[in-house]
């Protein structure tokens, strides 16, 4: 029979176990509950990302955001961005001034093969640019499915700072990352075909008087205006077909467009005319030269549709603004009244 001593002995003993095996269980849970608060705290961060970003919707800042994203919150030195176009990656984003150490983008745009998640830590400085120190780097692509649309890589001047706990918070960070940069290009795309003429390629109509109007606004000065129409448009379409009055259409804008200014706007109006603001141009004589020119041109190109060879040319009204008219509408009104004189005086002229 156990004496008391040993009773209580035992009993401690006992006591003793199970709270280490309490506490044991405690301290799993509460590693848990960490691991958990980690998790919930990268998926609220990534969410507050995601939603930052999208605010940004088809902006051309889109890939800053993200460059100053990856430096803020992995409190990297540096960081650059690079988006895939014709299969190859581009650098769009860096602050860095040399990123040719970066192998796997090399290696990509060489030979086409499938990126993977790769980190690097040296003791050595691993950039060629001696006036910057590298240590430690993760490249991290980023996929959509199976197509790659780019790569971030993220930098630091400390060995060893990168980790494979960096590696999965941009692991997750890239997944949403990816379908921001999709939703940004098909957002662009959208609004890319609502401001564009789909025969032409120029800006179609309501594009152009919203452009105008707006840059009437911010800057007050004289309006130009040509309003320009292929004579016998009918013609062409009754002798040679549709398909040819079409790309006739088209070529025509191609030559406009090419023998006009970076600031000047040339849209369809509609059917077969179009319409040009020219961007501060005070001179009338200069306005008209120009155009005269591109008249000349249009009249001497042999147009070439397979097997049909035919010359347009086309009649051009200038519109000018004056201390009455100064409205959009009353210029396009005056450019109309003025295309009409030269379709009168026998067409194939510039009219002001």
């Amino acid at each position: 029979m156990l004496s008391l001593q040993d009773n209580y002995n035992q009993l401690k003993n006992d006591y003793e176990s199970y709270q280490k095996m309490a506490e044991g269980i405690i301290q799993k849970q509460n590693a848990k509950i960490m691991e958990l608060d980690k998790k919930l705290d990268m998926m609220s961060l990534i969410v507050e990302i995601s939603e930052y970003i999208n605010k940004g919707l088809g902006s051309s800042e889109i890939v800053s955001m993200i460059n100053d994203i990856m430096i803020g919150i992995l409190g990297v030195t540096y960081s650059s961005v690079y988006l895939v176009q014709n299969r190859k990656l581009r650098l769009k984003v860096s602050n860095l001034k040399d990123t040719n150490h970066h192998y796997p983008v090399k290696e990509f745009n060489e030979k086409i093969l499938k990126l993977e998640i790769s980190i690097f830590n040296d003791i050595e400085n691993i950039s060629e640019d001696k006036s910057v120190e590298i240590h430690s780097s993760i490249f991290m692509p980023i996929y959509l499915k199976n197509n790659i649309l780019g790569a971030i890589v993220v930098e630091h001047n400390r060995y060893n700072y990168l980790t494979q706990e960096h590696i999965k918070l941009l692991t997750a960070l890239s997944n949403h990352l990816a379908i921001c940069l999709e939703n940004n290009s098909l957002y662009n795309k959208i609004k890319q075909n609502s401001q564009i003429d789909g025969l032409t390629g120029l800006y179609n109509r309501s594009y152009f008087f919203s452009i105008v109007e707006n840059k009437l606004r911010d800057y007050k000065e004289k309006i130009t205006v040509i309003m320009i129409d292929i004579d016998d448009f009918k013609k062409c379409n009754d002798t040679f077909g549709h398909q040819y009055g079409d790309y006739v259409l088209k070529e025509i804008s191609k030559i406009i467009k090419e023998n006009l200014r970076k600031d000047d706007i040339i849209a369809r109006y509609g059917g077969e005319e179009i319409i040009v603001y020219m961007f501060d141009m005070k001179n009338v004589n200069d306005i008209y030269r120009r155009m005269n020119y591109i008249r000349s041109v249009i009249e001497e190109t042999v147009i070439s549709y397979k097997n049909i060879q035919s010359n347009v040319t086309v009649s051009m009204g200038i519109g000018i603004s004056s201390k009455t008219d100064t409205s959009l509408e009353k210029i396009i009104e005056k450019a109309d009244q003025n295309l009409y004189k030269a379709k009168e005086l026998g067409k194939n002229r510039v009219v002001f």
